[in-house]
């Protein structure tokens, strides 16, 4: 079930810790998008039940001072930032390399709307929601291309380099590269709209 709109209604009820009726009736309307959307990243079913609890656990404890106002933003954006944030945790890797660093600010910078890149530096949690692209495009893309990307823009390495490592041609390696980094863009976004 997709999550096209918020029940204000509802919101409001569970506002009140101690209404059970619609604390029950919230977990049925969002546990399966959140089930279905953290193993759409490679999750398993115990770590994304894991994901949607410790959600619940966290609306249970913000919802109560939740005031609605569209100015603010919308519940369904905190709501999907959360379980993103809470994906992100299972994949959370350490990158030590400086080279590895930079390479990935500068694709975070590419693939951020302009506006934001203007007005802040990446954080942790960007990172992380990087990660979560490349998993998902990783899975999607044929083994050889994803290599092709990850030497010639990842790694570094210049593009005859990695053709001729590879067999191929360095037509080869740049255009499987911008066809990566196309599907990056695209799992990106999808990560930034989420299921809700």
């Amino acid at each position: 079930m997709h999550c096209d709109t918020t029940d204000h209604d509802l919101l409001s009820r569970v506002r009140q810790s101690n209404d059970e009726v619609a604390w029950t009736r919230f977990v049925e309307i969002y546990r399966n998008p959140i089930i279905r959307h953290c193993r759409s990243y490679g999750l398993s079913q115990e770590q994304s039940e894991e994901v949607a609890q410790d959600c619940f656990i966290r609306c249970f404890q913000y919802l109560p001072t939740f005031e609605y106002s569209e100015a603010l933003g919308r519940f369904r954006s905190w709501l999907n930032l959360m379980v993103n944030q809470q994906i992100g945790e299972c994949f959370r890797s350490r990158v030590l390399d400086e080279d590895m660093k930079r390479r990935y600010l500068e694709m975070l910078l590419e693939l951020a709307d302009p506006l934001q890149a203007a007005s802040r530096q990446p954080v942790g949690h960007d990172y992380e929601l990087l990660s979560m692209a490349f998993q998902r495009v990783k899975a999607a893309v044929r083994p050889q291309h994803w290599q092709l990307f990850e030497s010639f823009v990842l790694h570094g390495i210049l593009a005859s380099e990695v053709a001729e490592q590879f067999g191929v041609s360095s037509v080869m390696v740049r255009v499987s590269a911008f066809r990566v980094r196309n599907r990056l863009r695209a799992a990106w976004k999808a990560l930034q709209d989420g299921p809700f």
